[in-house]
């Protein structure tokens, strides 16, 4: 996909977070782990704040699961403009034929090196969704590489995917509950501003004391990583 076109995204944080990329505090940060299905990058939720704001939800109430790399311990929402003139856009066929001639060139690859190819998995046995996807980000590093070699930059500045995530709203209907579409941005150029959703108001100074304060200690609480068993950013 290549397109100039404004858009809106909101990203799922820490109250304190949230201000901090408001204010210019904070600079947007890669996300890098292994459950980040569309590999490293910025990650929003394309056009829907109530998805975002479930998702910080989630991580703020079951700490333990490590929803985040980074704990929320006040859920929150930061509204996001970004144009992406260079997207892998993984909705349309070409991106997905991109995606299939990568894996491919990858198998094929890895076979001569004796190498294994990574593999999706679920994090447990019981789970239904598939969260550790080693084989969707090797696929999409190699895409990115391939591009840096040949046009001497990385040619996609962004990967835009839509997940189908959550219990089915009716049986057989085809729409889940938790079902979005993200975007994980790698070029932080292509945003270009940040905003408080309406209804929302920045924090005080006492109070952004007050979150930050409150963000060390649920670091505090839960310092060791683990694998997230269920949603999924």
């Amino acid at each position: 996909m290549s397109t100039s076109n404004l858009q809106i995204g909101y990203h799922g944080c820490d109250i304190s977070v949230r201000d901090g990329l408001i204010s210019g505090a904070l600079a947007p940060e890669q996300s890098n782990n292994q459950y980040d299905w569309l590999g490293p990058g910025f990650y929003l939720f394309e056009g829907d704040q109530d998805r975002a704001l479930a998702f910080a939800q989630a991580a703020a109430s079951q700490p333990f699961r490590r929803l985040t790399a980074k704990p929320i311990f006040t859920p929150a929402v930061v509204a996001c403009v970004y144009s992406v003139p260079r997207c892998l856009d993984m909705t349309t066929g070409a991106g997905r034929l991109e995606y299939e001639n990568a894996y491919l060139s990858l198998q094929a690859a890895r076979l001569r090196s004796g190498e294994r190819i990574p593999l999706n998995l679920q994090v447990h046995p019981r789970d239904d969704e598939v969260l550790l996807r080693g084989l969707d980000r090797a696929v999409l590093e190699f895409i990115h590489s391939r591009y840096e070699l040949t046009d001497g930059f990385g040619y996609f500045q962004a990967v835009r995917g839509a997940f189908r995530q959550g219990p089915e709203l009716a049986p057989r209907s085809g729409f889940h509950r938790d079902s979005h579409i993200q975007i994980a941005v790698r070029d932080m150029s292509c945003i270009k501003g940040w905003f408080l959703p309406p209804g929302t108001r920045q924090l005080s100074h006492q109070e952004l004391m007050a979150a930050q304060a409150a963000l060390r200690s649920a670091r505090d609480a839960n310092p060791k990583a683990r694998l997230r068993s269920m949603t999924e950013q």
